[in-house]
């Protein structure tokens, strides 16, 4: 598969590569683990909406910064590996988290997913089972999250919770959620607050063993991993892209992070489910 896709760039077909990674020694069974997000219940979801929640709205007519990347600016803690366990949607949520801690404070810090593996059960959530984003933004305002140095990550969801209120050291007041496959809104709020945390299809092979460029496909299907979109631009080949963080690991992408197509019918996903805290 990485051959033919690599054959396919050289001859100016696809706008992506791919090579063996860290992911190979899986089986599709334990990958698909790894695609962790999962939509909570819907009549819940919608019956706590208005209390908890409000669509982020903007100026369409704005004007806004052709390239932006927040990776230059400080507020992005390391790329890290979730490992076998659908934690995806907590590492997303929280590195929002992260660069909004940074951005009111100036503390960056690595904050702690085992805190929401393990904690945010009565919120929705399932451990390593997956979880959804704006579940850990509203256990956050009610809460507050734990650093990962007092809470680490062990690549499983245990049967406590460790949460002390005295080790709390990020919260939030809310958070938004970007209208679905509104690439313009999410354009808008990753310039005007930073990155924003977003589900997308990333269960194809191709995306499992992405290298370099912008990625596309016409394989995507319904959102069903966690990303962090950190920024956005314009190649000059091969058109407009979106910045992803993931946690797969440096091996993955390049060391962590892709590039995946903008403005193309919101591929992959690529605009469904945003959200971010405020």
């Amino acid at each position: 598969m990485t051959e033919r896709i690599n054959k396919k760039y050289k001859q100016g077909l696809v706008s992506y590569t791919t090579a063996l990674n860290d992911l190979a020694d899986l089986t599709d069974e334990e990958f698909m683990v790894m695609n962790g997000l999962r939509m909570p219940n819907q009549t819940g979801l919608r019956g706590r909406r208005q209390a908890y929640n409000r669509f982020y709205r903007y100026n369409p007519r704005e004007w806004l910064p052709n390239l932006v990347d927040w990776r230059k600016n400080g507020v992005l803690t390391p790329v890290r590996n979730q490992g076998k366990c659908g934690s995806c949607y907590a590492f997303g949520a929280l590195g929002a988290l992260e660069a909004y801690h940074k951005k009111r404070t100036g503390k960056l810090v690595n904050l702690s997913p085992q805190n929401i593996i393990d904690c945010t059960w009565r919120y929705g959530n399932n451990g390593c089972n997956g979880g959804f984003m704006v579940l850990v933004f509203r256990y956050a305002q009610s809460h507050g999250i734990i650093a990962e140095s007092k809470y680490p990550y062990v690549f499983t969801a245990r049967p406590f919770c460790k949460w002390r209120k005295a080790d709390v050291v990020a919260t939030n007041r809310g958070y938004f959620e970007i209208r679905d496959g509104d690439e313009l809104g999410l354009k808008h709020a990753v310039a005007k607050y930073g990155p924003v945390v977003v589900g997308i299809s990333g269960r194809q092979r191709s995306f499992r063993f992405y290298k370099s460029g912008i990625y596309s496909s016409n394989s995507c299907t319904e959102s069903s991993h966690a990303v962090l979109i950190v920024g956005y631009g314009t190649h000059p080949t091969h058109g407009d892209y979106w910045i992803i963080k993931n946690s797969w690991g440096t091996r993955w992408g390049v060391k962590g992070y892709g590039y995946m197509a903008r403005n193309k019918g919101n591929m992959c996903r690529v605009a469904s489910m945003g959200s971010f805290p405020i």
